[in-house]
């Protein structure tokens, strides 16, 4: 029989690691199956973000050298204008309503050194194109006065206000006329296309995400998901480190488990983020069938074992407390101790030592249910009072302890709210409610281990007993 059962056992443990290491190899063969299917569909994403990428900056590219010829042909035009009426240069208002004719925001007059010396914009005055890397971009106006230059919009030297400018010389060389135009069109047509935007357009995939960051700093430009950018790659979890481009990399993503590819392309590093869990969600279904018994088999295993601990866990629980009270036994005393003793204590740690008055009186006068009853109320008390700084324990018949942590401050608040709590007893159990109380702190002792200090705490606390019987209370004897 004894032979039988081993082999029972033998052969239900055989049975269960067989089936442990087929699903772990069925598991490891579709995981890696859809890993490569990972390889391939971030490839193909990659490459649309990419043609994307290049169609917006062509289109853009275009955009731009449209605008550029438009407004250097309104700066010659401007410029004819005021060749025509060479007194318009000296009138603000004049020049504005030229402005305005040609739909532009700004004009300025440069001489040949390429100073602003007339304009609509009074305040700029004086800039020159030393003035700044904006105003720098035209100095080879000044050795070839055939050129017509306009700039890509950029921010202009006094307001940073993205602007685009486009100048020319006049007919006699004299003089420079430059035009400043917000582009509201192109700016507009920016935004439509900018990154941000684009991948706002992407068509969406569960599970999937795909970023554009700027090459240089990381930052995430555009994203299927609008919690990401402004956000680094690395900050996200993608390392777009050139090691690590076109081949599947692992880890975790914006706190999810990811496999991830990325891509550097024009200024941009493209990434294509696939969650684990739903790249392998199909594994659970072709595993089910094979591991449905073995779910079975341990789930009742672990439900047995979890009873058995429940079931011990609550007899050691009820061994160690006391009925009457709900408060710690002898024996969880003992337990505390011994636990306490094995590591130093804190310089906040406090042994209070009680004990209830009257309690044999209270019995052989009115009996023990009324005894009960003040044992009940001590201990409520002393819940109320000491547990939320530590442990508490019966520690026999009308003997209590604390062991809690309480600085010099929070100890006399304690000691004083305690006599409040039993005073406020007295009267809910209509009669009186007396405990003498002994404590010690561990800073007073430092070199005592908790077993003297107990000893000290419990001479503390004979003492207010004796001071309680001196002055009114029944003889201690008789207690």
């Amino acid at each position: 029989m004894k032979l039988m059962k081993m082999n029972k056992v033998l052969l239900a443990a055989t049975l269960l690691v067989a089936i442990g290491i087929l699903l772990g190899i069925l598991s490891v063969m579709q995981m890696n199956q859809n890993k490569k299917q990972v390889d391939q569909t971030t490839a193909i994403l990659l490459d649309q973000i990419c043609k994307v990428i290049d169609s917006n900056q062509a289109k853009e590219n275009v955009l731009v050298e449209s605008l550029k010829e438009d407004y250097i042909t309104r700066a010659k035009a401007v410029s004819y204008t005021i060749d025509c009426k060479p007194e318009l240069e000296e009138d603000i208002e004049e020049l504005m309503k030229i402005a305005h004719m040609m739909k532009v925001d700004e004009i300025h007059l440069f001489d040949v050194g390429g100073s602003i010396y007339r304009g609509t914009e009074p305040q700029y005055y004086g800039f020159s194109f030393d003035s700044g890397e904006q105003m720098g971009y035209f100095k080879p106006m000044l050795t070839d006065k055939s050129l017509s230059m306009c700039q890509d919009v950029t921010p202009n030297t006094a307001e940073a206000k993205m602007m685009m400018y486009a100048i020319c010389w006049n007919e006699t060389g004299t003089r420079m006329l430059q035009v400043g135009i917000e582009p509201k069109r192109l700016m507009e047509e920016l935004r439509t296309n900018s990154v941000r935007e684009m991948m706002q357009e992407m068509p969406t995939y569960l599970g999937v995400t795909m970023v554009v960051a700027d090459g240089d700093t990381g930052e995430i430009q555009g994203a299927t998901s609008t919690l990401l950018v402004g956000k680094t790659l690395a900050e996200i979890g993608v390392n777009s480190g050139g090691e690590g481009q076109e081949r599947i990399l692992a880890g975790s993503v914006y706190g999810k488990g990811s496999y991830y590819k990325v891509r550097s392309h024009k200024g941009y590093v493209v990434a294509v983020i696939q969650e684990k869990s739903v790249v392998h969600k199909d594994v659970p279904l072709i595993l089910g069938i094979v591991s449905v018994y073995f779910v079975i088999a341990v789930g009742v295993s672990l439900l047995i074992i979890l009873k058995l601990v429940a079931h011990t866990d609550s007899a050691l629980k009820h061994a160690k407390t006391d009925a009457l009270t709900g408060l710690l036994n002898r024996r969880g005393y003992d337990n505390s101790v011994l636990a306490r003793g094995k590591a130093p204590l804190e310089d906040n740690f406090v042994y209070v030592s009680m004990d209830l008055n009257g309690l044999k009186q209270a019995n052989d006068t009115f009996g023990h249910e009324v005894g009960d009853k003040l044992i009940r109320a001590a201990a409520s008390c002393i819940k109320e009072c000491f547990g939320e700084y530590g442990e508490l324990f019966r520690v026999g018949g009308d003997e209590f302890a604390a062991m809690i942590e309480a600085d010099d401050q929070r100890l006399e608040t304690v000691k004083a709210e305690f006599e409040n709590i039993i005073a406020h007893w007295c009267i809910h159990i209509g009669m009186e409610l007396s405990i003498s109380c002994g404590y010690v702190q561990h800073k007073e002792f430092p070199d005592k281990q908790l077993a003297e200090l107990a000893k000290i705490a419990d001479l503390r606390m004979y003492e207010a007993k004796q001071a309680h019987y001196r002055t009114g209370g029944a003889d201690r004897r008789r207690r």
